[in-house]
């Protein structure tokens, strides 16, 4: 700590440096802030628009990524649904504090964070107006964990925080797959900083296994909850840490922030001993997530993340222009899709309409919004419901398929009692669905099918 306050003397020297244009052309008019619903179980747009989080975890974007892979990344991305890109600005892993950009270019001169490279820094506006430009929030790390403290100050993050406050795609997350331990009052310093940009939310990204609810629910800066449930094993209830968020009063959003990452070495064992997570690892992970009560999801690949050319060095070096179209990533819009066909005000966890669930990776999770309840499950085991606990006296009920983001109808179903339903196929491994019960009175398009985008999946 005293290593940090002292060197906020420089912000003399960051104040003088120029900031970047906060004027957009793409997207005028569109409402981007972002804030906390009335309960405090969502995010939705600041004039009341539903918005839905489905991050990818583009680490090192900021030095990695020329302008030509950036807007092929972007767009991509955009297209699979994606709405937020969780980028380090310096990032850490394998690299230097200093380490340069595509162009060659280091973020400061001689590594001195009092000197920005003007060079770097007009790339990484770049990148963030570009997102922009395709509908993406930027979830900003300055500094990768391991740099707080030593190189990257509060004076570098008051700094950081000037340049992009008035960028209105930014979300602040502070950390950076880091212990807290006994750093607690560096962060708390750092998030009041971050806090000081008004027009954006604030987060925290905790190391493995690890949320933010832990060291920070009760800070004023921390506006959402984010936990790592990380890539240690299969069938990680991380659910259950989404439980715990959401009992924590003051309520607070919470999101999976760094799940398994789909092609990840299981536990990363060396040749990849216990297998790679695939498509239905990284599925269940997110319904289980989300129909607790996230208020999004972030899914990850282990060949983009750090986008080398030509792969990713933990696993054969695959090309990540080849994993980026992986099939768990293609499947994270039905998700999306299927969250924001229905309202979202009213949306709650609600595993009390279920009468009989299994233990582990067989649990099922229920979600009941106005008018409409989820129901998953991983492998196709039978749902038994209460149906009196579902308050509309005309029922209709759909299968909707997370692996095609496809539905159809149930043909008929009791208006009361209890009820047994039997998923489409035989159970097993990759065999998962989503139950969806709702008012038949609302007349909605069929879930997962967007308003003005009929037959969508």
């Amino acid at each position: 700590m005293r290593k940090i306050n002292v060197i906020a003397v420089l912000m003399t020297a960051f104040v003088i440096f120029p900031l970047a244009c906060s004027s957009f052309s793409a997207n005028a008019g569109k409402e981007w802030k972002l804030v906390v619903s009335d309960d405090g179980l969502r995010i939705h747009k600041a004039d009341g628009t539903d918005w839905f989080w489905l991050g990818d975890t583009g680490w090192s974007l900021f030095q990695e990524l020329n302008r030509e892979d950036a807007e092929y990344y972007f767009s991509t991305r955009a297209s699979q649904g994606f709405t937020v890109i969780q980028a380090v600005v310096l990032m850490g892993w394998n690299r230097d504090w200093n380490d340069e950009n595509a162009y060659g270019h280091p973020p400061f001169h001689e590594g001195d964070a009092s000197q920005p490279n003007k060079a770097f820094w007009d790339h990484a506006d770049w990148l963030i107006k570009k997102a922009r430009d395709h509908d993406l929030y930027i979830a900003l790390l300055p500094a990768w964990g391991s740099f707080w403290g030593d190189q990257a100050t509060i004076a570098y993050a008051q700094w950081i925080m000037n340049r992009y406050k008035d960028y209105d795609n930014i979300i602040w997350v502070n950390g950076g797959d880091r212990k807290v331990g006994e750093h607690k009052n560096m962060f708390n310093e750092l998030g009041e900083v971050f806090d000081k940009d008004k027009e954006a939310l604030v987060t925290f990204h905790p190391r493995g296994g690890d949320a933010s609810s832990k060291n920070f629910h009760q800070e004023t800066w921390l506006e959402l909850n984010m936990q790592q449930s990380s890539h240690g094993k299969r069938d990680i209830r991380a659910d259950i840490q989404v439980d715990k968020d959401l009992a924590i009063t003051p309520v607070k959003p919470t999101l999976n922030g760094e799940p398994n990452y789909e092609d990840h070495c299981v536990g990363w064992k060396k040749d990849c001993e216990l297998g790679t997570f695939n498509a239905h690892d990284v599925r269940q992970l997110a319904y289980w997530t989300v129909f607790a009560g996230a208020t999004g999801y972030t899914y990850g690949h282990v060949h983009v993340w750090d986008f080398y050319h030509g792969g990713n060095k933990e696993d054969e070096w695959e090309d990540w222009k080849v994993g980026i179209n992986d099939p768990g990533a293609v499947q994270m819009r039905y998700l999306a899709n299927l969250m924001m066909s229905r309202p979202h005000k009213g949306r709650a966890p609600a595993q009390n309409i279920l009468t009989e669930d299994s233990p582990g990776g067989l649990k099922q999770r229920a979600l009941m919004g106005d008018g409409y309840a989820f129901v998953y499950t991983s492998q196709g085991h039978d749902m038994h419901l209460d149906l009196d606990m579902l308050p509309w006296s005309r029922k209709k009920a759909w299968w909707f398929n997370p692996r095609e983001g496809k539905t159809s109808p149930i043909p008929e179903i009791p208006g009361h009692g209890e009820h047994i339903f039997d998923p489409p196929e035989e159970s097993g491994n990759d065999n998962d669905w989503v139950l969806v019960i709702e008012n038949a009175d609302m007349e909605w398009a069929a879930p997962g099918q967007l308003p003005g985008k009929p037959g969508r999946p």
